[in-house]
């Protein structure tokens, strides 16, 4: 008997909506913009918006219109509300028994079969009408850059102002020395030693270096993403594509924590 890895996805989701909704209020405050006016752009309620940037999982619905939410906040403050939306995850679904193999259904007379078959199918076309009615409207743009081609705000009191180009800076003598290139979007922190050098969304084909003396962690929403050499070494990606994940380097070695 195969055993199953038991995860909490509310966990999870709390996780991603949590860096998702720092990132759209720091955008939101930096356009001084007011959740009302948001709510206007949006057609979504000023509840539900105060959610997303709190993380409060709670206070929102289901995780796949959650998705449309974020997707349309992205897209009205100039982000790239698709990549956005993409960077918060419905696990797979847990397969269960059909209910052919559970004793009730084997002691049941074969021509009752037929009318579970068609309680079942009316169900289905019930509940998918409700879900199309009730599920929010959501308009696919295409991509845009995050900002009009300006990388988001960090946090309050964090420093936001980007690293230059790898090309444009000699090359420092430190102990820890992190290159990365990106080949497709992905939103980034990037802490050194203790304090927060950069934090927002670069793009592909864009490449920085950072350096640290005790210890740098890269943090990315995108981890396949991010091709990194640490060290000079060969670059490798930091993980598997859209997956959240945070690597910590020390001058010895490096602590990997992935989402």
């Amino acid at each position: 008997m195969k055993t199953k890895e038991l995860v909490d996805p509310n966990a999870l989701y709390r996780e991603q909506l949590s860096e998702l909704g720092t990132l759209l209020r720091s955008a939101r405050q930096q356009q001084e913009q007011s959740l009302e006016v948001m709510a206007e752009k949006t057609l979504i309620r000023p509840t539900l918006l105060a959610a997303i940037e709190q993380g409060d999982l709670d206070g929102l619905p289901e995780p796949v219109y959650i998705r449309g939410l974020l997707r349309r906040y992205g897209d009205a403050l100039n982000l790239d509300g698709e990549t956005l939306a993409s960077q918060f995850f419905t696990p797979p679904r847990i397969q269960r028994p059909s209910w052919k193999e559970t004793p009730a259904a084997q002691l049941r007379p074969l021509h009752l079969y037929g009318a579970y078959f068609v309680l079942l199918v009316a169900a289905i076309s019930g509940l998918s009408y409700v879900l199309r009615q009730t599920a929010p409207e959501v308009t696919v743009l295409p991509p845009l850059n995050p900002l009009n081609g300006v990388e988001a705000p960090s946090n309050p009191g964090t420093n936001n102002t980007p690293a230059p180009p790898a090309a444009e800076i000699e090359e420092p003598q430190a102990p820890i020395k992190v290159k990365m290139t990106l080949t497709a979007q992905s939103w980034l922190r990037i802490t050194s030693d203790g304090r927060t050098e950069f934090e927002g969304i670069l793009q592909p084909g864009d490449t920085r270096l950072w350096t640290a003396d005790q210890a740098l962690t890269v943090r990315a929403g995108n981890a396949g993403a991010v091709m990194v050499s640490y060290n000079d070494n060969q670059a490798e990606a930091l993980g598997q594509p859209g997956m959240v994940r945070e690597i910590t380097y020390s001058p010895i070695e490096a602590i990997s924590l992935a989402w």
